[in-house]
């Protein structure tokens, strides 16, 4: 499964993109067990969808252009993924610092995103961020996340 949405780069937004991510994580998951207990997995992966597209809005520059983010949403075997692509400044995404005093008031997106998600990375290309986030569904009794 590959799915793309487009969206403005509006706070407004965020919560179109979170849906659509809490919705993806749902079907995904009843497609490859039929079995309660995927909550944890769907919320974890809704949250870092949600994160990763409102640091998108809050470090987009102004331009005359409306500003866009791309969300991709890939599934295989027991992962998946989303990339999250826009046209905003070069950034570092490092590991996060496990000292969470360290952190500005507003800055927990990324190590959340860190903590949730099994693997992220970030690529800058042709002038454009990508954070690709993957989440791995474990198929384990009462789905332990």
């Amino acid at each position: 499964m590959t799915t793309m949405m487009t969206l403005p780069s509006d706070i407004r937004y965020v919560r179109l993109a979170s849906l659509a991510a809490l919705k993806i994580a749902e079907i995904f998951t009843e497609c490859i067990n039929t079995k309660m207990g995927n909550e944890d997995f769907c919320h974890a992966f809704e949250l870092s969808v949600s994160e990763a597209f409102t640091n998108s809005v809050l470090h987009a520059e102004p331009s005359e252009q409306e500003n866009t983010i791309i969300l991709s949403f890939c599934s295989n075997s027991n992962n998946l993924t989303v990339t999250v692509s826009d046209s905003n400044p070069p950034f570092a995404i490092g590991a996060p610092s496990l000292d969470i005093s360290s952190y500005p008031e507003n800055g927990y997106g990324l190590f959340l995103i860190h903590q949730l998600m099994d693997n992220v990375s970030y690529a800058r290309e042709n002038g454009t961020n990508r954070v690709s986030m993957t989440k791995q569904y474990h198929m384990t009794e009462g789905n332990n996340l």
